[in-house]
């Protein structure tokens, strides 16, 4: 059934032009074909075909093919993406637009138009290279003079010292590295009154001179051993040497302590208070309390109030680092012992610990070496002869830590060699080679 007019007809001559013009627009436009070469392709195909070149119009007149192509070919602004945006350029008038061409001076002098190419961006130039510039050498300012090495300070070595005060202000002086004690008997007065003649060894804020301030060692020593007594004339609440307030570093060697009452304290003294620093790094050696420093352990099973040696509370870390070596005690006086560790955790203070004694000889106490002090530890008895103790030898009442009992011999004692109400054997202490009776 026919729909339309025929091929030989004009609106099928029409159908037919305008066909081939979309086709081909389509397929040419596509491939972005030259407007001249594209309507030159189309007039040769409508001859072929037998095509009018001219085409009605939407008006009832008819326009060439050529033309017909040309606005074919160009997109419109439907069709086409946005163009990326260039940099504006100088705008130039519009050009004036030139007639249609025939279709015969299409054909027969084709005029070739290029397709406008984008302007190439401008290469940058490249930056000039920077200009090397030698800087001027500054001018070398003047050496100036070092100044000069200030001399070290001249110690005074071995000082030679035959009274307590001059002992005291040698030991006061820093530069003072070792001070000799002339042979003799000196009066000492209780360490506590801090009198001119009291060995109160602490700081110049306890009281005293300033001991504890000094920076280098410093060894104290009787001209021969056991040349020296400190003598206390019969007084009574010693102290007669007391290191407090944290005195260190010091070595007293070869002395003996006479005459003199210990009352709740001892005859030397460590520590006591709990509102002072602790000593540490304290040697003693060759120290002998005769049988006339007294005490009040009149019986064995008396008070133990008054000792030789007392090691006592202070400030945390407690005192430490603590030797003594060749020490003998008499304690025919009624001192209760030669050593006793007493006081510190129940009154918020330390105890001693690192705490050595050597070749210790006891006579006579109420018991020669007492621990009742659970802060104690790290103490090492090794070695000593312990003779006639009223009561006990050695007595553990608290447990500390670390005590070493070694190389002890004891004969006599009162009650027995060892006690503990902790049992024959506490926690905390080691016994090594040991004859206790």
């Amino acid at each position: 059934m026919t729909t339309g007019a025929g091929p030989g007809s004009a609106g099928g001559e029409a159908f037919s032009g305008r066909v081939l013009v979309l086709f081909l627009t389509q397929v040419l436009t596509a491939t972005r074909v030259d407007t001249v070469v594209l309507a030159f392709a189309v007039l040769s195909a409508a001859s072929l075909v037998g095509c009018s070149p001219l085409l009605p119009t939407d008006h009832g007149s008819a326009r060439p093919v050529a033309q017909a192509l040309f606005d074919a070919s160009t997109p419109s602004v439907a069709t086409l993406p946005a163009p990326t945006p260039t940099p504006p350029a100088t705008a130039s008038p519009t050009p004036t637009r030139t007639a249609q061409p025939t279709s015969a001076s299409l054909v027969t002098k084709p005029r070739s138009t290029a397709t406008p190419r984008p302007a190439p961006a401008p290469s940058p130039r490249p930056a000039p290279a920077p200009t090397l510039t030698v800087p001027s050498m500054p001018t070398q300012p003047p050496t100036r003079t070092p100044a000069p090495t200030p001399a070290p300070t001249a110690f005074s070595g071995t000082v030679t010292v035959s009274s307590i005060p001059a002992l005291k202000t040698a030991l006061a002086d820093n530069t003072v590295d070792e001070i000799v004690v002339a042979n003799g008997t000196y009066h000492v007065s209780p360490s506590n009154q801090v009198k001119s003649d009291s060995l109160w060894i602490g700081n110049s804020a306890s009281g005293g001179m300033p001991f504890a301030e000094r920076t280098r060692p410093v060894t104290v020593r009787a001209a021969t051993i056991g040349g020296v007594t400190f003598d206390g004339g019969g007084g009574s609440a010693y102290g007669g040497l007391s290191f407090e307030a944290g005195a260190h570093d010091q070595t007293w060697d070869g002395f003996n302590f006479a005459n003199m009452a210990a009352v709740s304290t001892g005859i030397v003294e460590f520590g006591s208070y709990t509102s002072r620093a602790a000593p540490y790094n304290i040697t003693l050696r060759h120290i002998t309390i005769l049988a006339t420093c007294t005490g009040r352990a009149t019986t064995a099973n008396g008070n133990t109030l008054d000792h030789a040696f007392y090691m006592g509370q202070a400030l945390s870390p407690g005192p430490h680092d603590l030797l003594f070596e060749d020490i003998t005690v008499h304690g025919e006086g009624h001192l209760a012992t030669a050593f006793h560790f007493y006081h510190g955790a129940d009154n918020g203070g330390l105890n001693a610990w690192n705490v050595t004694i050597r070749r210790l000889i006891v006579t006579g106490t109420q018991q020669a070496i007492l621990f009742w002090e659970s802060s104690v530890h790290d103490v090492l008895v090794d070695g000593a002869t312990i003779t006639g103790a009223s009561a006990y030898a050695v007595r553990y009442e608290s447990p500390g830590q670390r005590i070493v009992l070694q190389n002890i011999t004891s004969t006599g004692s009162g009650y027995g060699g060892f006690y503990s109400s902790l049992g024959s054997a506490p926690a905390g202490v080691s016994f090594i080679n040991n004859s206790l009776r």
